[in-house]
């Protein structure tokens, strides 16, 4: 059950190099997160996706291979210049990382559980938010997170967002005028109330200082008009190396900083946080909300009999002794009170007072002076006087 992982951290980072995403993960679980999403940031969607999947350590591309990337890409435009691109080559394909090489003991022993969750980042617009709804490899992931450009975007979402669970902020976006929505607190608060949660993430903050102020400025703007973050704000990394990762309860100290206990800071990492991945599987593995198919195992045994009928196999479990025995018992058991029950209704009858039949009848005839019927008298009789 997701209801018994405490803290989750919903943004780390892969940039094609598998090597590094593992170690990220590893001082995650280390650090006490019971469920981790990793991220595959596409940036502007509608186009060709920027990473690149290599397993190199500077992820430098060579020039050899841009100019080959070029020349695919210019074989693949058509007559009137428009760029004809997949839906394979717009999004990629999810990653999560061999749960088989991270140390999960700890888990065993609290008897809990790890998880992991694959994640998808874009950029939209309002050109793009109909084709990311309706793009067969996005239904691939199992959480959609979205960067939007201004308020109409965001009322969109919050009317036809059903399928979309976090709204990232860039901390850096402020300064280009493009989170003019973060003093709309009435669109906020609704976004909020249909079910998408904001994202702050952290890691952006570490580069320089002109990155930490303009991330307390977003974050504390957001959790004024979020109402100090009870519902629908959680705090991520999004970080692409181990370095940039930090624990659970450090993540709540850091939020003392936007005026908050650190007490309260925990929900960022945790209930909210939980609330996020219910969101996202309830999306994908129920129909509204309501029903939930699943696919029982059934035993080989029991398949190999499923064919036979009812009759048979009642016989064949009548051979066992104890099946038998609970068979009978179960017999006695619904034929005596059925008896009880015909013998307190006959002694309810017994003991009912006979009526009075015909009272009424009587006393019509004798007002009427008409003399009473003989009760043998039926139809054959009655037609007689027809005749």
């Amino acid at each position: 059950m997701l209801r018994k992982n405490q803290f989750a951290e919903l943004n780390i980072r892969h940039r094609g190099n598998s090597e590094r995403t593992l170690a990220t993960v590893r001082r995650a679980v280390r650090m006490g997160y019971e469920s981790v999403a990793i991220n595959v940031d596409i940036g502007k969607f509608g186009k060709e996706s920027d990473i690149i999947w290599s397993d190199e350590e500077d992820e430098v591309v060579s020039k050899k291979r841009k100019r080959k990337k070029q020349k695919k890409l210019h074989d693949r435009r058509s007559g009137d210049g428009n760029e004809r691109t997949s839906e394979s080559e717009i999004v990629p394909d999810p990653f999560l990382v061999d749960e088989s090489k991270l140390d999960l003991s700890a888990f065993a022993v609290n008897g809990k559980r790890f998880r992991q969750f694959s994640r998808l980042t874009v950029s939209i617009d309002a050109d793009s938010i109909h084709h990311l709804q309706h793009n067969k490899k996005v239904k691939l992931y199992d959480i959609i997170a979205v960067r939007v450009p201004d308020e109409q975007i965001l009322m969109t979402l919050q009317r036809k967002g059903d399928f979309v669970d976090l709204v990232s902020l860039d901390a850096t976006a402020m300064e280009k005028g493009r989170l003019s929505w973060l003093f709309k607190q009435k669109i906020v608060q609704s976004c909020i109330a249909a079910g998408l949660t904001f994202e702050l993430c952290y890691g952006n903050a570490l580069i320089s200082s002109e990155h930490r102020r303009q991330f307390f400025t977003n974050a504390r703007r957001l959790l004024e008009i979020t109402r100090m973050g009870r519902a629908g704000v959680v705090l991520s990394s999004g970080a692409e190396d181990m370095l940039q990762l930090r624990g659970p309860f450090d993540v709540a100290n850091l939020c003392s900083l936007f005026g908050l206990t650190p007490k309260c800071g925990r929900r960022f990492v945790s209930s909210n946080a939980l609330s996020v991945l219910l969101r996202s599987q309830t999306r994908r593995h129920t129909v509204k909300g309501a029903i939930h198919v699943v696919n029982l195992a059934v035993s080989p045994q029991v398949a190999s009999t499923s064919n036979l009928p009812n009759k048979n196999i009642t016989e064949q479990l009548a051979t066992i002794e104890e099946f038998a025995t609970e068979m009978s018992a179960v017999q006695m058991e619904v034929k005596c009170p059925a008896e009880e029950r015909e013998n307190e209704r006959g002694e309810k009858d017994e003991r009912r007072p006979k009526r009075k039949k015909r009272k009424v009848e009587e006393e019509v005839d004798r007002e009427h002076g008409a003399e009473r019927q003989d009760p043998t008298t039926n139809f054959e009789n009655h037609m007689e006087l027809f005749a």
